[in-house]
């Protein structure tokens, strides 16, 4: 054997196992052709050339070789390469030549029903796959095979076959021979099957699954068409066809659900896997019964001019990225403006250079392609406009043009076909040449007959917008063909928008903080300015403390712009310190105590204070110093120092405070904030935050983090009360269990109704239970209307049952619950209830209802369904306007006869409630016609009724009302027992009884119930044939739906369990509960319960007590009545996910949130708390705390950061420090007299980051903006390595210096991640072989605690992006998220399986793989914000309500965590009949003992408080 050499060229790894071959014979293989990234790394390890196949591919093979081999080739080699080949070339077909010549020979032999296929290699010669076979081989084609199977296949007999190939190639192919090409069949590239791969149901089931089957490539690339079927809903695809057995009209459905089986021409199919056309799975497509339309013949004609083509396209999405337009919605419809003087392209061009990305073309062609077959072929094309000048980018649009016109569109299913695609929305930009837009786009360029114009959709753009779009088109419409880096892109109009953002110059009071404060002390002496738990002091009082401190300052030699280092511990010393600093004329330096002893040397040595002010607890914790120190509580200078206003030499240009922030060179840096600044500032507030009259603000934050300046400061120079937060309790969210004040929740009686026989006792519970409620502080009776139904039998009508009630009360509402109002006519109605209105003396309501009962419509047949609900509203329209004593017309036999009703009622107004449960447009009507609600949990969540309370509120403000004046009344079934289990066992058979009876709740448990089969073809749970189920079914059915309705939907148990109910739905917005007493209990026993519940209605209207020592923030709030709250984002979080927390934050009038991006949904869930806007705050210290405030009610994505406060500009510059065009990402720039004098002793880092540009002296934030055209602020992000963590400003590159120098660690990075939506944290990835553990110790030990970071991860290297820097986006997440099974309950009182459980939870909130008994939360990467949600997810998975969220800070450690659960807060076990999986409610007993873990939690807070307060006297 002669060794050859050879080219190879391919793009499968079929190629490398044939290499592999060759070379393990001994032949050589000069070159391989390949775009293949496995092939191209298995030749260049094999030291083999190798160079990209396509156009020029002659050229990029230069060497001299025997043969070349086509190996998982698809393209046809050049005759100039292929006549190089010494000996010949061969080439790898996936086809039993003759037979299936070209492409896609699996697929189409699959298609053909082929029972055998095979594989061929043969020379290349003459036409397309017509040369002498060298080798073939065939094989049996499988039942099951599919395209991806048969491709395998023929792989696999490539690789076997290929050996013989090479000895023939060493023999000179002695036994080559002809193809019979009389035999031909060739498959072409741009063939496709008939009428775009529908099924047709008239054929036989087994050629259907053929088809699928041919056409499933495994989830690879599919060349040809996804297999498609057409429903009532759309197009959709199937992955898998199954032959079944099956009668019925061809196409129709015999089952639905995930899984249909249709009826074909004989048999039938089950499809699976069903997507839409993008890919994506879609469920419940099909009902029972339809019948799914043939496929028309004129699609197969309609698809086939969009195969040439759909290479191209898909090359393009493969790259396509849509345009963003930076523009906010301002409402709904289309406008225009008219484009003149300009091309369509030109336009476009001018556009793309203000906002590059991908846009959505439509000519005429595609309009023409689309509609031959709408619902399979794309309506739009991917367009990305690219050049670097205006002429190249309208080049590139005008090619797009042309290649549209000639390919005009692609096949919808292309993007299901193609894994590396995904269905892609919509591009905001478009450009369609039809004279029509292309809806949906924000921004659309229409050319047409009647010219050019540009069309916005104002639902996703501002009209603003539009016309700076226009205005940029005609500004460089006559532009020449500079380069767009030379062009002027700014417009007057554009700079009139920057100039309006811009125009904050006013007047302000240019003093020093401390003689701000003095002149509020002259007003309000003797207002409490200042309260730390048990202490309070006037302004007076505080102003005489400071002043003592400033004389003895002054007395050390404190002059202007001396630094003051302050490091008290939060307490009246706190500001006492700080304000004395200020007085004396000195600036004050934070330290923080618990900060590391390192970074507190270097705020010292680096400021050079030569005073450290101090509390005697803290002095032998400072670090080495040379400085004198005044000792706060035990100076005795202090007594003898003169309480009077000093003499400063301080003026509002000198320092007020100089505050370190982190620094990228591995140490902190101060900035030197000036009085001036600070006054400035101050009377930005003003302009912003309501504060006349003041109001209570809690103060929450650090001295170290210059916000406090907002909360310490301005506050007490506008005359507020200030409640200042101890070290322990600053981040402590709720102290435990605590009800919510000034919210009142009504209680009403209501009747459903139980029969409870003949006579007077038929209505003695109705009458007893009356007479109860009118004494004891109930609110109502409601009584319902019930028809032709046993159940509720005795109501036929509530006037006359409420009549009855008004006889035998004097003091509460007589109600309907419900009135069936098109059952009646609107002038009866306000007579019969004019009646009750007299007798009660004005005490009548009715919730109205549009009726449930089919046969309820005898009594008016004209209103039955769908007629009802119109019918209802348009009788509550006439009831209110007769009670009102207006006329109302009414037809008579033709005639319209205008009437009044009579008797007048005493009521000016009738109450009315529009009862309703899920739909949420019938809450959003009762809001829009001013109605009450009365609603249920039956089918229906707390949760879920919660979101329909906010939709009713909306709907109440949209029409000008205030939801304070509505009420959302709660109907629950009712019993309140001395113990759980008997009110379980009390109601259980009642409740049985009264759920069989009603169907279609019996029904929608059935559904729920985990044993429960559903039948085949069932896709909802109205379709189930009740009396098809056993009594077994029915008795389970009802056993699980009776517990899950006890403990999810009742009012049910003990006092203290319903009182927690009652908490539950105060917290959502229900003001009353309507206690439905008569469901089958005997009357003795539901007039007994009504004691307990009286119990439940005082105790839930009580004050409520807070303990003396809880300081928790929602302790605080409540106790104060907090008005103004500041806080992080990350705070804000923890307060909302505290339930205590979040009741009391909804009394907050103004929170203010900043130091970190506010997230929409965050901004949108405190607005609905606090019932108004939230203001979002933004500004870097070097500007003065904040300098740009919005107000927000929350959205989508990130809120902007607004407008700038008094005298304060934003500059949006490029890396040239050249103003950006509108929408466009930039730097943000502060000017103003908020810009501060720069950093203490950092000449160079002060002119690099405070420059003069344009005549004002700027500040370079390094964070990235855009300006929108209705002058907002859009926060992108940092353009450096910089971040905020819980509102904590951190330079990475102080992390990363402090890791480097560390021992075994190379090399650090480290950055912000989060992983887990909300959860923002440090993590730290090294090289090097330090243990992990270990750097994050020695990290804790210089750093303070927001810069450890949560986890350190080793690597063996970085990756890199192609510029070869560390390409941070590619580091790996630190351990997959675990998403740990839902932890259910009841939880058995073992240490093993309660440690289990938490550790589950912690699994899951920690986002880490394994938590041991030993581990700290903490230590773990946790935080308060993880802590408060571990809190809730333990108390209630683990039905703890005992559990207190200092348990969780107390014991961090998971044993340990687990002994305190098990040892003092067992958890409670449900009562044996119980198989829900909702928290069962904790005994008396354990409330006892949870209540003394949360005494127990405070101990040691307690003593710290009593030896402070001792010295504060």
């Amino acid at each position: 054997m002669t060794p050859f050499s050879c080219v190879l060229v391919g793009n499968e790894s079929l190629l490398v196992q044939c290499a592999k071959v060759l070379t393990g014979r001994g032949h050589r293989i000069v070159t391989v052709a390949s775009r293949n990234s496995e092939v191209i790394a298995w030749a260049t390890g094999a030291g083999i050339p190798v160079v990209a196949p396509g156009k020029g591919i002659e050229d990029r093979i230069t060497a001299d070789f025997d043969w070349l081999l086509s190996i998982a080739n698809l393209s046809v080699l050049p005759e100039a390469l292929l006549s190089r080949a010494a000996k010949g070339a061969v080439n790898f077909h996936d086809g039993p030549l003759p037979r299936y010549a070209g492409l896609n020979a699996p697929v189409w032999a699959l298609m053909q029903g082929e029972a055998r296929h095979g594989i061929t290699w043969h020379l290349i010669e003459g036409g397309v796959d017509e040369g002498d076979i060298v080798e073939q081989a065939l094989f049996d084609i499988a039942p099951d095979d599919t395209a991806f199977s048969l491709n395998a296949r023929c792989y696999a007999a490539a690789i076997e076959s290929f050996p013989f190939v090479v000895g023939a190639l060493e023999a000179g192919i002695p036994g080559r021979r002809a193809q019979d090409l009389s035999q031909r069949t060739l498959c072409k590239r741009d063939d496709r099957p008939a009428t775009a791969a529908r099924l047709d149901f008239a054929r036989p089931a087994e050629e259907l699954a053929q088809l699928v089957r041919a056409l499933d490539h495994g989830g690879y690339w599919n060349p040809l068409a996804l297999p498609k079927i057409e429903t009532a809903k759309g197009i959709f695809a199937v992955t898998s066809a199954e032959v079944m057995e099956g009668q019925g009209a061809p196409g129709k459905v015999l089952e639905a659900g995930d899984e249909p089986v249709i009826a074909c021409g004989s048999g039938a199919v089950r499809l699976g896997g069903i997507t839409c056309l993008g890919g994506l799975p879609e469920s419940d497509v099909v009902a029972v019964g339809e019948v799914l339309p043939l496929p028309d013949p004129a699609l197969t004609e309609a698809m086939a001019p969009l195969a040439p083509g759909e290479a191209g396209w898909r090359k393009a999405l493969q790259g396509f990225a849509p345009a963003e337009v930076s523009a906010r919605a301002q409402g709904q419809g289309i406008t225009t403006r008219a484009l003149t003087g300009v091309s369509a392209a030109r336009a476009a061009a001018i556009i793309a250079a203000y906002a590059p990305g991908g846009w959505a073309y439509r000519g005429q062609a595609t309009a023409a392609a689309q509609a031959a077959a709408p619902a399979y072929i794309a309506g739009w094309l991917p367009m990305a406009p690219k050049g670097e000048s205006l002429g190249a980018i309208e080049a590139s649009i005008s090619d797009l043009m042309a290649r549209a016109a000639q390919h005009p569109a692609y096949a919808r299913d292309l993007i299901g076909r193609d894994p590396a695609l995904m269905p892609l929305a919509l591009p905001a930009l478009g450009l369609s040449e039809t004279g029509q837009r292309i809806e949906g786009t924000a921004l659309c360029l229409v050319a047409g007959p009647e010219g050019l114009s540009l069309s916005a959709d104002l639902s996703k753009l501002d009209e603003a917008t539009l016309d700076l779009f226009a205005a940029r088109i005609a500004h460089l419409a006559g532009a020449g063909d500079a380069p767009l880096a030379d062009l002027d892109r700014i417009g007057a109009p554009e700079r009139a928008v920057m100039d309006r953002l811009n125009a904050t110059a006013r007047n302000f009071d240019n003093q020093t903080i401390s003689r701000l404060f003095e002149a509020q002390v002259a007003r309000t002496p003797d207002a409490v300015a200042l309260v730390f738990e048990g202490v309070s002091l006037t302004y007076a009082q505080l102003n005489a403390r400071a002043n003592k401190v400033a004389h003895v300052l002054q007395g050390l030699g404190i002059a202007p712009d001396t630094p003051v280092a302050l490091c008290t511990r939060r307490s009246p010393d706190l500001l006492i310190g700080a304000l004395g600093i200020l007085k004396a004329g000195g600036a004050y330096v934070p330290m923080d105590p618990s900060y590391p002893a390192d970074r507190l040397q270097h705020f010292l040595t680096d400021s050079g204070a030569p005073v450290i002010v101090t509390q005697s607890g803290l002095i032998d914790a400072l670090p080495a110093h040379a400085a004198e120190l005044l000792v706060l509580d035990t100076d005795t200078r202090l007594a003898s120092a003169p309480e009077t206003n000093p003499e400063t030499g301080a003026a509002p240009e000198n320092l007020a405070y100089l505050i370190y922030t982190s620094g990228s060179t591995g140490l902190p840096k101060g900035v030197m904030v000036e009085h001036r600044n600070v006054a400035n500032f101050f009377a930005g507030m003003d302009d912003r935050i309501r504060h006349d009259p003041p109001g209570v603000w809690l103060a929450v934050t650090s001295l170290s983090f210059d916000i406090s300046v907002l909360e310490l400061f301005w506050t007490l120079s506008r005359g507020f009360k200030l409640v200042l937060t101890s070290d322990e309790d600053r981040m402590m969210v709720s102290g435990g269990s605590l009800p919510i004040l000034d919210q009142k929740m009504d209680f009403s009686l209501f009747y459903w109704g139980n029969d409870d026989g003949p006579g007077p006792q038929k209505y003695e519970l109705l009458l007893e239970g009356a007479k109860f409620a009118d004494t004891h502080g109930f609110s109502a009776v409601w009584t319902p209307e019930r028809h032709f139904h046993a159940f509720g039998g005795p109501y036929p009508n509530p006037s006359v049952t409420g009549a009855a009630v008004a006889a035998v009360t004097k003091n509460i509402g007589v109600r309907g619950g419900s009135c069936v109002a098109p059952l009646h006519h609107p002038l009866r109605i306000a007579e019969e209830w004019a009646v009750i209105d007299n007798l009660t003396n004005g005490r009548a309501g009715i919730g109205m209802a549009s009726g449930w009962h089919p046969v309820d419509f005898v009594l008016r047949p004209e209103n039955s369904v769908p007629n009802n609900k119109a019918a209802m509203l348009d009788t509550i329209e006439k009831v209110r306007a007769l009670w009102r004593g207006e006329a109302v017309d009414f037809d008579h036999n033709g005639e319209t006869r205008s009437l009044q009703s009579l008797p007048r009622p005493v009521s000016k107004e009738l109450p009315i409630w529009l009862t309703t449960a899920g739909n949420p447009e019938t809450w959003r009507e009762a809001g829009r016609i001013g109605a009450n609600v009365l609603t249920h949990l039956l089918g229906q969540s707390i949760d879920e009724v919660a979101e329909k309370i906010a939709i009713y509120h909306e709907a109440l403000r949209e029409v000008g009302r205030d939801p304070k004046d509505h009420i959302v009344t709660m109907m629950l079934h009712t019993y309140v027992a001395r113990t759980r289990d008997l009110a379980r066992e009390t109601a259980r058979g009642p409740m049985k009884s009264y759920l069989m009876s009603a169907a279609a709740l019996l029904k929608q448990y059935a559904w729920a119930f985990p044993a429960f089969k559903k039948p085949k073809g069932t896709t909802n749970p109205m379709e189930i044939d009740l009396g098809t189920l056993s009594q077994d079914e029915v008795d389970g059915i009802l056993d699980y739906a009776f517990n899950r309705y006890f403990e999810d939907s009742g009012l049910f148990g003990t006092v203290e369990d319903c009182l927690r109910r009652v908490e539950q739905l105060k917290r959502i917005g229900v003001g009353e509960i309507g206690c439905l007493i008569d469901y089958g209990i005997p009357t003795s026993q539901v007039l007994e319960g009504l004691w307990p519940l009286a119990e439940v209605l005082k105790r839930s209207n009580a004050p409520a007590q807070l303990a003396a020592d809880d300081f928790s923030l929602a302790a605080q709030i409540q106790r104060h009545g907090v008005t103004h709250l500041q806080c992080t984002p990350s705070m804000a979080r923890m307060l909302t996910g505290n339930d205590e927390a979040r009741a009391a934050l909804s009394q907050v009038k103004q929170l203010m949130v900043g130091g970190e991006a506010l997230p929409g949904a965050l901004a949108a869930d405190l607005a609905g708390i606090i019932g108004g806007p939230v203001q979002n705050m933004y500004g870097p210290t070097e500007t003065t705390i904040w300098s740009t405030t919005a107000l927000s009610k929350g959205g989508e994505g990130v809120v902007g950061i607004g407008t700038p406060i008094a005298n304060t500009t934003l500059h949006v510059l490029d890396d040239d420090q050249r103003p950006v065009p509108l929408g466009q990402e930039g730097e943000l720039w502060i000017g103003g007299s908020g810009v501060t004098r720069g950093y203490w002793r950092r000449e160079a880092l002060t002119a690099e980051r405070f420059v003069e540009i344009g005549g004002e002296r700027l500040y370079r934030t390094g964070d990235l903006v855009r300006l929108r055209a209705d002058g907002g602020v859009d926060f992108l992000g940092r353009a450096d390595h910089q971040v905020k963590i819980r509102g904590y400003r951190i330079e990475l590159g102080e992390i990363e210096t402090q890791l480097d120098a560390l021992p075994g660690v190379t090399q650090s990075v480290v950055m912000a991640r989060e992983d887990q939506p909300g959860d923002v944290r440090l993590v730290a990835y090294v090289l090097g072989h330090a243990d992990t553990a270990g750097l994050k110790a020695q990290l804790a030990s210089v750093l303070p605690a927001h810069m450890v970071p949560s986890a350190v991860v080793r690597l063996e290297s970085f990756p890199l992006t192609p510029n070869k820097k560390i390409d941070r986006k590619a580091l790996p997440a630190p351990q997959a998220v675990v998403r740990a099974a839902p932890v259910a309950a009841p939880v058995a009182a073992n240490a093993g399986d309660t440690q289990a459980r938490i550790a589950a939870i912690w699994q899951k909130v920690l986002g880490v793989a394994e938590v041991k008994p030993s581990d700290n939360f903490f230590q773990l990467g946790g935080h308060s914000l993880l802590a408060v949600q571990a809190h809730r997810e333990i108390r209630e998975g683990l039905a703890l309500p005992g559990l207190s969220i200092t348990d969780v800070f107390r014991f961090p450690v998971l044993s340990a965590l687990a002994g305190h659960i098990d040892g003092k807060l067992k958890p409670v076990t449900a009562a044996s009949g119980a198989t829900s999986g909702a928290a069962p409610v904790a005994e008396p007993a354990v409330e006892a003992e949870a209540a003394r873990g949360r005494l127990d939690a405070m101990s040691k807070r307690r003593a710290m408080r009593a030896e402070r307060l001792s010295k504060l006297g």
